[in-house]
Parts: structure tokens; sequence; C-alpha cells
């Protein structure tokens, strides 16, 4: 199995609609988020191919002193195989060329492998707000 992280410009949606990111629920369409339209300077997107393929995706946006993690969805089959840990990594990687202090996101309440994951790379909860867990990352600097 050979796996690679690669920083691109945008998202191919064929290719990823071709990826189950459902996590159990019903799918939906492709997801938008904001994080995909900020311009290049402020933002970073990697993908995560396995065997060339598409297997999942990271979508980074800079707030302020922090990065915002906006996204990070890998594939079904291919989750429990430390994708994204290497997405993670490369958020990390693209925040501290910038400088930046922090790595925030945000996660469903009703999403404990999301929980448990971020919790394992070393962010603490930093409250809820409604259905959404707030996540905290400080980076070395």
């Amino acid at each position: 199995m050979t796996v690679a992280i690669e920083r691109v410009d945008t998202l191919d949606r064929v290719l990823l609609s071709r990826c189950d990111f459902s996590f159990g629920r019903p799918a939906r369409a492709y997801p938008f988020d904001p994080g995909f339209e900020t311009p290049r300077a402020a933002r970073m997107i990697a993908v995560a191919r396995v065997d060339g393929l598409v297997a999942g995706y990271g979508v980074c946006q800079r707030s302020g002193e922090a990065g915002e993690i906006r996204r990070l969805e890998i594939d079904g089959p291919h989750r429990g195989r430390g994708l994204g840990r290497r997405l993670l990594d490369e958020a990390r990687g693209w925040a501290a060329e910038l400088g930046l202090a922090a790595l925030r996101l945000e996660t469903l309440a009703d999403n404990p492998d999301a929980a448990r994951f971020f919790a394992h790379q070393g962010f603490t909860p930093a409250g809820q707000q409604g259905d959404a867990l707030h996540w905290y990352l400080p980076l070395p600097r």
C-alpha cells in the first residue's frame, strides 16, 4: 500500500463523490465549506491518496493567530490506517510555516470516534455550543 499526502489548490468534487465520509449517517451531497473558497494564502487543502486513489482530505483556514481545521475526512474503507494522523501532521506543518499559535476545530457532539481521535492527537476540549464540540491544540513556536 502506497500512501501519499499532497497539498492541492482545489478539491476534485468527482473524486470525492466516490468516497464514503458518512460515518453510518445518511450520505449527503458533497459538503461545501467556506474554507474551500478562502484565498490560497490563508488556507491549505491536502489530499490523502492510497495507491493513487483519493482516500481522504483536510482543509485548514487561517483565523487570526490560529489555524482552523474545517474538514478532516477519511473514506470509510481507509479509516484506522493512519491517514487522519498524516493529514493532521500536514495541517500542523502548514500552521508552523505560517507561525500560527494553535489549531482549532469542531466536531459533532455525537461523534465519539472523532472525539477520541483528536484527544489522542493532543487536542483538548474547549467547550460545546449546541451540537458542536470545540477543540484546541497549542503549537510550539
